[in-house]
């Protein structure tokens, strides 16, 4: 069975998990406060850090209510990458929440947004939006501007990254 906890305090202060590494401790002791260990009945206990990109969000810890446990590299490593894409989810909403208050698109840019998303040529786009490839060119670099980006794979990654397409 597995239980979700909340643990509060500053556990980067121990050296083992300023490596932000995920980590199987079958015997919490040294590592966690006691404390902590009489309160959740730890016995072994497995952390994950989320993160993306350099950026610790925090923790998870997975443990069995006072049952001791094995964990393998395996699950272990399958564990650290559902840490690393909680984090790159709440990269993406921190992103969004800070840019979109930043960014303004009108709705053309929002369309041909969408239509380099979709792959795209601005020939094509123009032809699609009765514009010509000149008008275009400039929303493109309008969107360039605004998203900090140096190409078109840039605008889409960063549109995607701030969740203004899908």
């Amino acid at each position: 069975m597995l239980k979700v906890q909340r643990m509060q305090g500053n556990i980067e202060l121990e050296p083992v998990f300023a490596l932000k590494k995920p980590i199987f401790l079958k015997e919490p002791a040294p590592y966690v406060q006691q404390v902590a260990i009489d309160l959740f009945e730890l016995s072994s206990v497995i952390f994950i850090p989320i993160e993306y990109e350099q950026q610790l969000y925090g923790w998870i810890s997975f443990d069995q209510m006072g049952e001791t446990f094995e964990c393998d590299n395996e699950k272990l490593f399958l564990l650290e990458q559902a840490g690393k894409r909680l984090g790159m989810y709440l990269a993406r909403k921190q992103l969004r929440n800070q840019l979109n208050h930043r960014i303004q698109l009108s709705e053309k840019e929002y369309t041909i947004l969408y239509l380099l998303a979709e792959g795209y040529k601005n020939k094509e786009i123009a032809s699609v939006l009765f514009l010509s490839e000149y008008t275009v060119r400039d929303y493109v670099q309008r969107l360039m501007d605004k998203l900090q980006a140096n190409n078109r794979t840039q605008i889409i990654s960063t549109a995607f990254r701030m969740g203004l397409v899908e």
